[in-house]
């Protein structure tokens, strides 16, 4: 199965590869030769904003596609930034212009706790939507930490590794992350659909099998019944 990301953001395409593994052949909009794929993220929730980029891209393609949309959840501010955390300093604002301005309005707070939650919408060949969430609780460091210049992950602080997202490695990062509970969770849905469909194949070709050569069988009194099991085959 061939399944494209919705996204023109190169961390993110990275991420997502390294998670879900060579097992499971990933495709970006490049590939397809559609260059600057952005759409406006203008839902108020993950799940819409998820939903509106796969869909978007699969009305293009006409292929399986995969999104997602992460928001940090800050419980001092209400929850803020959100749904708003990609472009929370405004309009094409860098990784660092976002964190910069959360660590300003914290500066303050004493209550840090936060936590980030991914929602990734799959649709598949027939235009069906799925969803898998990932969730990791945390709190907002008072400076950054670490060379990873990705999103909020210099200031995002797992309490139980008392380190931020910015100072682990990858295969660190992506045992525990948001992102990868969610994809997790839907290598686990594609692996079930994958090996329902081998085994719904094999028994149909069975039953196709068994009940042509039972109704070819001259001897068998029960014609209409040998007709009706053979069409149900079908």
């Amino acid at each position: 199965m061939k399944i494209v990301l919705a996204t023109s953001n190169k961390d993110k395409v990275r991420e997502i590869k390294e998670i879900l593994g060579e097992n499971i052949k990933i495709y970006t909009t490049k590939d397809y030769n559609v260059d600057n794929f952005e759409v406006e993220e203008d839902g108020e929730t993950l799940k819409e904003n998820a939903y509106k980029k796969a869909k978007t891209l699969y009305d293009i393609l006409k292929v399986p596609t995969l999104a997602d949309d992460t928001g940090l959840f800050v419980k001092s501010l209400d929850l803020r930034p959100g749904v708003y955390s990609h472009r929370y300093a405004g309009d094409n604002p860098t990784y660092k212009d976002n964190r910069d301005k959360l660590l300003d309005e914290l500066k303050n707070c004493e209550s840090r706790d936060a936590y980030f939650k991914t929602t990734v919408c799959f649709i598949d060949d027939k235009g069906k939507d799925c969803y898998f969430d990932g969730q990791i609780n945390g709190e907002i460091s008072k400076k950054e930490y670490g060379d990873k210049d990705f999103g909020y992950d210099q200031i995002f602080k797992v309490k139980e590794l008392d380190k931020t997202f910015g100072q682990m490695t990858d295969e660190e990062k992506n045992l525990y992350s948001h992102r990868s509970l969610a994809l997790e969770k839907f290598k686990k849905f594609l692996l079930k659909e994958e090996f329902n469909e081998d085994i719904g194949n094999k028994w149909y070709s069975w039953r196709l099998s068994f009940y042509s050569e039972f109704y070819k069988k001259k001897s068998c009194r029960f014609y209409d019944t040998r007709w009706r099991l053979y069409q149900w085959c079908l």
